[in-house]
């Protein structure tokens, strides 16, 4: 029971206050919004429930598309691309970034880029995202089936020699649930991920900041902090090359992350949805 109501109904609980809020933050502007188009009120309930189930029905899409293509070439690239799973995962990885990235954006537009409802709407797509997850973890998915095997398979294709037996077609199943989660929580751990890289990097620009951070988590004064390791000049050289590659990445992604954020505020583009799309999407069928 107490399983049931922590890992279950809690996050049900959340996704609904969440839902709640969202809709109350629109019930004044909701007003307004209704005697432009004639009487008709915008469904905040459907907007909400279709941004956050949107990316997932997508995700079930793109992880089946790439679990026939894996499938299908799999055993035979295996041979000249050795890492071809790897490739696979990445692709699938990345379009769901993309994918997550997108939705955000159009909620932004259907908000009018305004800031404080688009992150309330993407706050109310998370709880509602972990909700469903969370039931389909708990209620759907069986144990794992030995050591990884499933994973390895679903990306390389190779489904044979593995012992799954009849319970091949089953664990397929099985782990395209999981892939489905695991596009979903990895999209998470990046842009969280990201978003906190990029507020600590500014803590870097402070000098000397690397020996009080040292004091700081070892308790060490400046004069008492580990020296660092001595390199070879080749170790040198390819640590430098590395921090610069790294370092052009790392700003052209903190380029787009804040054009992302703060182009829309400040040019405030004039993108117009088609009416058919703003309509399905309000819940003005």
């Amino acid at each position: 029971a107490n399983i049931f109501f922590t890992e279950i109904m809690l996050p049900l609980i959340m996704a609904i206050i969440m839902l709640v809020s969202y809709m109350f933050m629109h019930s004044i502007t909701n007003v307004g919004e209704a005697a432009e188009n004639k009487g008709q009120v915008n469904s905040i309930l459907i907007r909400a429930l279709i941004i956050s189930i949107a990316p997932v029905v997508v995700n079930f899409a793109i992880t089946i598309a790439f679990f026939f293509v894996s499938f299908s070439l799999g055993p035979c690239c295996a041979m000249c691309l050795p890492q071809f799973g790897k490739v696979i995962a990445g692709i699938v990885h990345t379009i769901a970034v993309v994918i997550y990235i997108g939705v955000f954006l159009l909620l932004w537009i259907l908000e009018d880029w305004k800031l404080t409802p688009t992150i309330m709407g993407l706050i109310c797509q998370v709880f509602v995202e972990r909700a469903i997850f969370a039931i389909l973890q708990h209620l759907l998915l069986s144990r794992e089936f030995g050591e990884d095997e499933t994973n390895v398979a679903w990306w390389t294709g190779r489904w044979y020699g593995k012992g799954m037996g009849g319970w091949a077609f089953t664990l397929t199943m099985r782990e395209w649930m999981c892939k489905v989660i695991e596009c979903s929580v990895f999209t998470a751990d990046v842009l969280t991920g990201h978003i906190i890289l990029f507020f600590l990097s500014v803590f870097t620009l402070i000098p000397w900041i690397d020996k009080w951070h040292s004091a700081m988590l070892f308790w060490l004064r400046p004069s008492r902090q580990i020296r660092p390791p001595i390199y070879s000049l080749k170790q040198r050289k390819q640590r430098r090359r590395s921090a610069i590659v790294y370092g052009i990445l790392f700003i052209i992604v903190f380029v787009i992350f804040l054009g992302i954020i703060i182009a829309p505020q400040v040019l405030k583009p004039n993108i117009k949805l088609p009416d058919t799309i703003i309509k399905y999407l309000n819940g003005r069928f």
